[in-house]
C-alpha cells in the first residue's frame, strides 16, 4: 500500500460516512424545502443587489475591508490521521509522512481555488462600490497568498502553544495581519507584501512537514468530522444534539433558589427553563446576539426591508426558543413526566413567553422608532 492509495482510501470512508449520517436525519422533503429556500434567497440577493451595494457605499471603507480580510481566516488544513494509525503502521512511518503530504497537498489546493474566488468576488465587489480602488492583478495576487499564510500560520501556532496562550497570540497575529492588509491597500504596498508572504509560506510549509504533528493533526481532524456531523444532525428537529460546555459551574444561579413562588406546574417548568436557559453562555449570547445582531441591521436596511426582517425575528426567535425548550424537556429525567402534570403540550407557550415577547416588544420598538424618524427626516 503506498501513500496516496491510503490517502485515496480514507477520503472514500470519510464521504460515506457523512453520507450515512445525512441519510439518516434528511429525508426527500427536507431536501425540497432546502432547494426551496436557497432559490428563495438567490432570488432575493438578486433583488436587493442594488440595495446592497448603496448600503455598502454608505458604510466605511475599513469595515467593508475588513469583513474581506476575515474571510481569509476561513482556511483549513486537514490531515486524515486517525488514533489507531499510530499502532497500524508503528512500522510504517512513511505511510503517515506520505500521508501528512498528500493532506497538505489536497488541503493547499482546496484553499487557493477557494482564495481565487474570494478574491474575484470581492474585487467585483469594490468595484462596484469604490471604484479603482484595487488593482486587479495585484490583489488576486496578494489575497490567495494571504489566505494561505494565515492557514499554515494557524496550523504552526496550534502545534506549538495551547489554551489561553494560543487565544493570545492567535489574537495578536490577528491584528498584526489586518494591519498589514490596511497597509497593503491604503499605501499600495503590494511588492512588498508579496514577496514578505511569499517567504513566510515557504518557511512555514517547511517547518510544518518536517515538525511531528499527528497528535494535533488527529485531533483536528476529528474535530472537522464531528463538526459535519453535528451540523447535520443539527438540520433534523427529531435529534437532540445539544453542544457540549467547558464550564464546570452555571454562569448563573450557582445556587438553586426559588425566583417563583408560585408551585403550580407551569411555574415550576418556567423556573426550570430560565436556570436552564441563563446557567448556560451558549444560550445567553445566543439570545442576545438574535436581538442585537437584528437592531444592529435595521439601522442600515431601507424601511420596506426592516418590516420583513421583524417578521423573520418575530418567527425565528419562536422556533429558536422551542429548540431550547424542547432541549430541556428531552432530558432522561423530565423525560419520565411526560404527559404528567409537570410537562403538558400547552405548557411549551406558557414557558417561552417570558423571553419572547419582551425580545419581540423591543425589536419592535426600535421598527416603530426606525419608521418615524425615516418620515421625520423626509
Amino acid at each position: 500500500m503506498t501513500a496516496f492509495h491510503l490517502y485515496k482510501e480514507r477520503i472514500k470512508q470519510e464521504r460515506q460516512y457523512q453520507w450515512k449520517n445525512t441519510k439518516a436525519v434528511i429525508d426527500w422533503t427536507i431536501l425540497v424545502y432546502i432547494v426551496l429556500t436557497l432559490l428563495f434567497v438567490a432570488a432575493m440577493i438578486y433583488d436587493m443587489f442594488p440595495s446592497f451595494i448603496v448600503l455598502l457605499q454608505k458604510l466605511p471603507y475599513g469595515l467593508t475591508l475588513f469583513v474581506i480580510y476575515y474571510l481569509a481566516w476561513t482556511g483549513t488544513i486537514r490531515v486524515f490521521y486517525q488514533q489507531a494509525d499510530t499502532y497500524f503502521f508503528i512500522h510504517r512511518r512513511d505511510l503517515l509522512i506520505g500521508l501528512k503530504k498528500w493532506g497538505v497537498l489536497t488541503s493547499t489546493g482546496v484553499n487557493l481555488l477557494k482564495a481565487v474566488l474570494i478574491a474575484i468576488l470581492t474585487y467585483l465587489l469594490m468595484e462596484a462600490v469604490s471604484p479603482s480602488t484595487l488593482p486587479l492583478l495585484d490583489w488576486i495576487t496578494f489575497y490567495p497568498l494571504l489566505f494561505l499564510f494565515i492557514t499554515i500560520l494557524g496550523k504552526m501556532i496550534d502545534l506549538h502553544w495551547s489554551g489561553w496562550k494560543r487565544k493570545v497570540i492567535n489574537f495578536t497575529v490577528f491584528l498584526l495581519l489586518g494591519l498589514l492588509v490596511y497597509l497593503t491597500v491604503v499605501q499600495a504596498m503590494w511588492i512588498v507584501s508579496t514577496v514578505f508572504l511569499v517567504l513566510g509560506l515557504v518557511v512555514f510549509f517547511i517547518l510544518y512537514l518536517r515538525t511531528e504533528s499527528f497528535m494535533v493533526d488527529m485531533a483536528h481532524n476529528e474535530k472537522i468530522r464531528q463538526k459535519y456531523v453535528g451540523m447535520i444532525f443539527y438540520a433534523s428537529e427529531y435529534v437532540h444534539a445539544p453542544r457540549s460546555s467547558e464550564r464546570t459551574k452555571p454562569l448563573f444561579f450557582k445556587r438553586s433558589q426559588r425566583i417563583i413562588e408560585d408551585r403550580s406546574p407551569h411555574s415550576a417548568l418556567t423556573e426550570l427553563f430560565f436556570k436552564y436557559l441563563l446557567r448556560n453562555s451558549r444560550h445567553i449570547f445566543s439570545y442576545l446576539k438574535l436581538i442585537g445582531i437584528t437592531i444592529a441591521v435595521m439601522g442600515y436596511l431601507p424601511l420596506w426591508m426592516t418590516f420583513g426582517l421583524f417578521m423573520a425575528f418575530f418567527f425565528f426567535l419562536k422556533e429558536w426558543l422551542n429548540i431550547v425548550y424542547d432541549e430541556l424537556v428531552g432530558h432522561p429525567f423530565l423525560n419520565m413526566h411526560k404527559g404528567k402534570k409537570l410537562i403538558q403540550e400547552h405548557y411549551q407557550d406558557l414557558v417561552t413567553r417570558w423571553l419572547y415577547y419582551p425580545a419581540v416588544g423591543l425589536v419592535g420598538f426600535v421598527l416603530m422608532m426606525n419608521t418615524l424618524f425615516h418620515f421625520l427626516m423626509r
